[in-house]
């Protein structure tokens, strides 16, 4: 690891050197080009200032050749134009301020040899400007030539004793320019140049235009030498000329020297300056030196250009320093040029750099991920929005029988056999409409048709926006399923062993609980009651640990399932101290109460298992305590609509338990303190079965305790609000619920006799009118020949189910209408949805309780605006019977009851306490439970199993309806045939039915012999 970390680091810092050597080379190259650009720009400067400077030069040369011709046509104004006239014109030109450079304007005439004397003495009369004239005035310099040109006029004054006189055309450079100008009519430049000794010291040019007589003719050069008559001309210093000309320039550091031509100009290319060029005027002043000449100093710019005027060619050398015509920002562009390449490269290289490595890393992680992925025990998969494979790892691409790339971009469809393809797309399309993931059990028949049982995740990709594609996660569980099928086998295994076990230890038990309780009856002797009493109470004992058993058994296989009816808390907790309170009694112990006031005494849910739970709770609190009392309280916890969650708590005083031993409750066969259990008993099962019993009703079970001072066992359970609105379960029913029911006409559809009787008896008391349908078939028969307000259907029944006999009501025009409502003793969400979707109106559970029957009726009778046909009379009442015989429950010692076996508070509620009423149908339900163990036996001898599970149903209904709930929990058991069974099982719960059915017959004989006694 080390080793490749360095050499990374090495590569690093060689990619980051090659990145600096190239940022150093484009910031050089853009130095170049910014000094480039800088260079040009100062450049283009120059030449404007050259180009201008070279104006101005030939503008101001011009003006003063202008000036020679203003001269020359005053001449021709005037056949003799006098001294005074030329001296008062040239002063009106205000030579020194719009001529500085002008040194001397004059007029020379042509004089020719003959006339010498005559023009010598003219000039020395003329008294135009002198009063006392020229008479010193002479010809210089003296002798004899073939022509004279002598200066006559000349302004300054100051030069007319210097030069007055003077014949300029004695010099031959001087002559030859003079003829050149006469013979042409145009300005000449002289032909020497004067050096004037200053100060300062500088040189000098003139220009000279011929001048002719007036009225001669022009055209040619005899012509134009027969009218010539002198010239005009003007002397003036280079310096001062330069200075006025380039005076007002925008730069001041461009330095000129100034040449007179030696040679004609060339038409076109670079002027060069020669030796033979005469230097005329250098800007440091000292023309003694040579001058730089052109490219000599590669700081400066610098360029010859020509100054043409009439009659002379010069050429300007203009200079200047680059550095001079550079701006303060020429200065730093390039550096900051240097500086924006060398940044802007390294910048760009590294995102360059950065994107590469990011693109290696991405590469050697998609690498990496994708050796991970080819590695996990899983099939790993990503689809697009179409569901098109876009990733599999090698697993999945094994299981599709292709390569990856031939997965990649097709869909389950073109790659999967049967209808796995089906399956899976309606799965992820359910993701891709939902959004949510999915998690749960998927089924593959791969290329060779094995079964592959998946546990699959499929995650959407995309969210919170749309869903744009997802991805999946299946681990093949194939093994655990069958690992799972062997261990349900063997649950079941074990459940049948226990429940057979059961059954034929119950058989027995019950016998010999049953014998010692009639031998208790009639024993007298006390020794002998001493050993029955022991018999009967270690039977007790042994059968309670055999049922804690067997429902430990079916909460561990998830078998047990709950009820729900309706209850009252206040009969919950009568039946916890009819059971508990003989035994706390002996002990010398109280067991108090206590109900919160604001909480309502009707219920939905399952009271037998609230009952196991407190009595567990209760029972040890009896076992574990010697004095004080012992309180049940019952609190609300929480409420969420129609359900509440109900908190029980059981404190008492007894022996409590450190904190260690509490954390040793809830376990299977322990106890807190092993030593208890030599001291009081028990299995260690209750408190397990108890927070089992607890979470299954959607609570949570606990304890609080302390050494000495008591335990508090509490646990909550999620109960639903009971629609009734009465509290009072034997309260009596209102007189206007009555008169709505009163003359209705119903029918009841029910199999079983004895609820069919028990049905009639109630409805008929309300003043309903009662027919009677023994199965759905028969109910379509009667409602084909009679109009009723209302069907009650039960669910169950032989030939014709409820469901399907609804479906015909609803399918028939003229029934289509009728209010149906279900009856049935399962009260899960699905039997009532079910119901529900076969177009029943309302679901009401058996054991019914009139008044909610009641109620339901007259409700549904008012939102149909009443009933149909009848008349109705005065509105009756229905009072609590008062019972002709004492209540059943009210007597009877502890010894005689067993509430496992009979408990008739169901059956005292349905006819509010009338005990005639309740042994009339206790005594029908026997003669309806033999007859249908009659019937049971002739389906086993046929080995009609569908046949047993319907009697069951119909018998687990009649068990129930009147408190016999062993009975009914095998009925129940026989009902469930129809689930899976055997007939090996389905004799053993048949021959268990008779002796609980005995049981049952003679616990309804004590019951009502007790209340028989005087």
């Amino acid at each position: 690891m080390h080793t490749l970390s360095k050499g990374g680091a090495g590569s690093g810092i060689r990619i980051w050197a090659g990145g600096l050597l190239l940022a150093l080379a484009v910031g050089g190259a853009l130095y170049a080009g910014a000094a480039r650009t800088v260079n040009d720009d100062a450049e283009q400067r120059f030449d404007n200032l050259t180009y201008g400077a070279q104006h101005s030069l030939a503008t101001r040369v011009k003006s003063y050749s202008d000036l020679l011709r203003g001269l020359e046509a005053l001449f021709r104004t005037s056949e003799h134009l006098t001294r005074r006239q030329f001296h008062d014109y040239v002063a009106g030109l205000d030579i020194a301020r719009q001529f500085p450079a002008i040194e001397s304007v004059n007029y020379a005439v042509a004089v020719s040899p003959a006339q010498r004397a005559a023009y010598i003495d003219g000039v020395r009369r003329d008294t135009g400007l002198s009063p006392r004239g020229y008479p010193d005035f002479t010809i210089r310099p003296s002798g004899e030539r073939p022509e004279y040109t002598v200066l006559t006029y000349l302004e300054p004054d100051s030069l007319l004793r210097e030069r007055m006189g003077v014949d300029i055309g004695a010099n031959p450079l001087v002559a030859r320019a003079l003829a050149q100008a006469r013979d042409s009519g145009e300005v000449s430049a002289s032909g020497q140049v004067i050096m004037i000794k200053g100060p300062p010291a500088h040189v000098g040019l003139g220009m000279r235009l011929p001048v002719y007589r007036n009225g001669m003719p022009q055209g040619s050069v005899a012509e134009r030498r027969a009218a010539y008559q002198g010239s005009v001309g003007i002397g003036f210093g280079v310096a001062q000329l330069v200075h006025s000309a380039l005076e007002r320039s925008a730069l001041e550091p461009l330095h000129l020297t100034l040449y007179s031509a030696a040679d004609p100009l060339p038409a076109s290319g670079v002027l060069r300056i020669t030796r033979q060029d005469r230097l005329l005027f250098n800007d440091d002043g000292d023309l003694a030196a040579a001058p730089p000449q052109p490219g000599s100093d590669a700081a400066y710019f610098d360029r010859v250009l020509p100054v043409v005027y009439q009659g002379g060619q010069w050429k300007a050398h203009f200079r200047v320093r680059k550095e001079e015509l550079y701006s303060g920002f020429d200065r730093y562009f390039p550096w900051l040029a240097l500086a924006v390449g060398v940044a802007g490269t390294l910048l760009i290289y590294g995102y360059i750099y950065t994107l590469y490595r990011s693109r290696r890393s991405a590469v050697a992680q998609r690498t990496l991920l994708d050796t991970v992925l080819d590695s996990v025990d899983a099939y790993v998969y990503m689809k697009d929005a179409d569901l098109r494979y876009r990733y599999v790892n090698a697993r999945t691409a094994t299981i599709l029988g292709r390569s990856v790339e031939q997965v990649i971009g097709r869909r389950d469809g073109e790659l999967m056999v049967g209808d796995a393809a089906a399956a899976a797309q309606r799965t992820e399309r359910q993701v891709f409409d939902s959004g949510v993931k999915f998690v749960g059990e998927e089924r593959f028949v791969d290329a060779q048709g094995q079964v592959h049982h998946l546990w699959s995740v499929k995650v959407p990709l995309g969210l919170p926006g749309p869903v744009t594609g997802l991805i999946g996660l299946s681990t093949d569980v194939t093994e655990l399923h069958r690992l799972k099928e062997q261990a349900d086998a063997a649950s079941q295994a074990k459940s049948d062993f226990l429940s057979n076990m059961s059954h034929e230890i119950r058989t027995p038990m019950n016998s010999i609980i049953g014998m010692a309780h009639l031998a208790l009856k009639s024993v007298a002797d006390v020794r002998q009651r001493d050993y029955l009493q022991k018999i009967y109470h270690s039977g007790q004992h042994l059968l309670g640990l055999i049922n804690d058993i067997l429902d430990f058994s079916k909460i561990e296989a998830g078998k047990l399932e709950l009820e729900v009816l309706d209850f009252r808390l206040d009969t919950l907790l009568a039946n916890i101290a009819s059971q508990l309170g003989d035994a706390a009694a002996l002990k010398g112990l109280t067991l108090q109460f206590d109900i919160a006031p604001e909480l309502p005494q009707r219920w939905r849910g399952d009271p037998l298992r609230l009952e196991q739970v407190l009595l567990n709770l209760t029972s040890n609190a009896i076992k574990f305590s010697d004095n004080a009392s012992i309180f049940v309280r019952v609190r609300q916890s929480e409420e969420r609509g129609s359900h509440t969650m109900l908190r029980f708590e059981v404190q008492d005083r007894g022996i409590g338990m450190n904190q260690e031993e509490v954390a040793q409750l809830f376990r299977s066969f322990h106890q807190a303190d092993p030593s208890t259990t030599r001291k009081y008993g028990g299995s260690g099962l209750g408190l397990v079965i108890s927070k089992q019993l607890a979470e299954l009703m959607g609570g949570k079970v606990g304890v609080y305790s302390q050494p000495g001072l008591g335990s508090t066992f509490w646990f909550t359970a999620r109960l639903e609000k009971c629609a009734q609105a009465s509290d009072d379960g034997i309260a009596e029913v209102e007189p206007e619920v009555l008169g709505v029911i009163r003359g209705a006409s119903i029918l009841l559809v029910e199999d079983n006799v004895f609820s069919q009787q028990v049905g009639c008896e109630l409805l008929e008391d309300a003043g309903a009118t009662v027919c009677v349908a023994g199965n759905g078939r028969e109910a379509l028969e009667l409602l084909s020949r009679q109009r009723y307000d209302c069907v009650l259907m039960d669910v169950q029944m032989p030939e014709m189910d409820g469901f399907e006999a609804t479906r015909r009501i609803r399918a028939d025009p003229r029934l289509a209408g009728l209010l149906v409502i279900a009856m049935t003793a399962n009260a899960g969400s699905e039997d009532r949805a079910r119901c529900l979707e076969a177009g029943m109106d309302e679901f009401v559970t058996k054991p019914i309780a009139p008044n909610l029957l009641f109620h339901l009726l007259a409700k549904w009778f008012r939102l149909r605006g009443g009933i149909g046909g009848a008349g109705h009379g005065p509105l009756g009442s229905l009072s609590a019977a008062t019972a002709q015989g004492a209540t059943p429950a009210a007597h009877g010692t502890p010894e005689s009851r067993d509430r496992s076996i009979l408990d008739l508070a169901t059956l005292a509620l349905t006819f509010s306490n009338d005990g005639v009423k309740m042994r009339k149908y206790t005594q029908l339900f026997l003669d309806t439970a033999r007859d249908g163990i009659a019937e049971m036996e002739q389906a086993m001898a046929l080995e009609d199993l569908g046949r047993l599970a319907d009697l069951g149903h119909r018998s687990k209904s009649s068990a129930l309806a009147v408190g016999a709930h062993a009975f009914a929990a095998l009925c129940l058991s026989i009902e469930g045939l129809r689930l899976g069974g055997d007939m090996q099982q389905a004799r053993a719960l048949l021959t268990a039915l008779a002796p609980a059915l005995a049981q049952v017959a003679e616990q309804i004989s004590l019951e009502f012999a007790a209340s028989d006694a005087p």
